[in-house]
């Protein structure tokens, strides 16, 4: 990770240009050794899997590896911090991020594309390990910053709610079939990182090849509603979560 510390000048233009633009892109975040070796990690982990989607949350799965290592930096949680801290005005006392490498492939992969969703933390940001060169890439689609923060986790729950069903997702789909200018779409490049608004954006990301391979690291910052009695509850009675609603258990981007 070649950023170690960053000026109030360059937050405040991350902040800008994702207001602004949908994204903020923070260019070779991983080095090629760290690529490289990236790329072996995923190689590894999805013919572990069957040649199909697979999916590896938090630190431990990755050990030994930049993602474990970058997990816990203290200077990335800070830049998230500040980021956060700077676009909201609200101070986070989160001091770890939410991650996961996110492996598309095979049918699996095609069936976890195109789930059009909200983040239930305000900041995404993704690293993509490996990108199909040609035919399905996968790109990151989004629309952005649709919504506000919510005070309520009820009120953010109606939201996923009205979202995460077969009749609004077939419409997001038809629309952009008809007319793909209406959304936000980054072709992303391995090795750089990409932040946005997770929970402000609805966004999903394109289909992938059966034959074809997308990875991508996937860090969260600041649950807005971590700390809800009833998000908890929730929680519970969902039991092990299937990964189609708060999609920072499993991300789905």
């Amino acid at each position: 990770m070649p950023y170690s510390t960053f000026s109030d000048a360059q937050v405040a233009s991350l902040i800008k240009a994702i207001d602004s633009d949908g994204y903020a892109v923070l260019p070779g975040w991983a080095s090629p050794a760290q690529l490289k070796e990236l790329q072996t990690l995923v190689t590894d982990t999805v013919a572990a899997a069957g040649n199909d989607y697979v999916a590896l949350s938090g630190r431990q799965p990755v050990q030994g590896s930049p993602l474990y290592d970058w997990g816990s930096s203290r200077d990335f949680i800070d830049l998230c911090r500040r980021i956060t801290e700077g676009a909201t005005g609200q101070r986070s006392s989160d001091v770890t991020l939410t991650q996961t490498l996110r492996c598309l492939t095979g049918n699996g992969g095609r069936r976890e594309s195109l789930i059009f969703h909200y983040d239930s933390f305000v900041l995404t940001t993704i690293m993509p390990v490996c990108m199909p060169v040609s035919g399905e890439r996968g790109d990151l689609l989004m629309l952005p910053n649709r919504r506000r923060l919510r005070h309520s986790y009820l009120r953010n729950l109606v939201d996923k709610v009205l979202v995460d069903n077969k009749w609004v997702q077939k419409y997001l789909k038809n629309r952009f079939a008809m007319d793909d200018k209406a959304f936000t779409r980054i072709a992303m490049q391995p090795g750089h990182m990409y932040l946005f608004w997770g929970y402000r954006s609805l966004h999903t990301n394109l289909p992938v090849a059966e034959d074809a391979l997308r990875a991508t690291a996937v860090f969260h910052y600041h649950n807005v509603h971590g700390s809800s009695s009833l998000a908890s509850r929730l929680r519970k009675s969902l039991g092990t979560m299937n990964g189609r609603d708060v999609h920072e258990d499993v991300p789905q981007t």
